[in-house]
């Protein structure tokens, strides 16, 4: 079904596979079946995760329960990478 969806978009294409591990992000990329892969989860639970997979660093654990509360437990208290 997505190389159908491929073959008949012309715009730039998200592929959000959820549940996928870091391995797997770049299949779709590599076989041409998507621009992009949005990261969503893994970027609010890790503040730095560019520096995290450059450096190939683990990742904080997503907590679902504390996404778009207020306080000190909300989404952007992750901690940061400490080298």
């Amino acid at each position: 079904m997505l190389k159908g969806l491929r073959q008949l978009c012309s715009n730039p294409l998200l592929v959000n596979r959820a549940g996928r591990s870091l391995e797997q992000l770049r299949i779709d990329l590599d076989n041409n079946l998507a621009d992009m892969i949005p990261v969503g989860v893994w970027s609010l639970a890790n503040p730095d995760f560019v520096e995290r997979i450059k450096h190939n660093e683990s990742l904080n654990e997503a907590d679902h329960n504390t996404f778009y509360c207020v306080g000190i437990e909300e989404y952007t208290g992750y901690p940061f990478l400490t080298r």
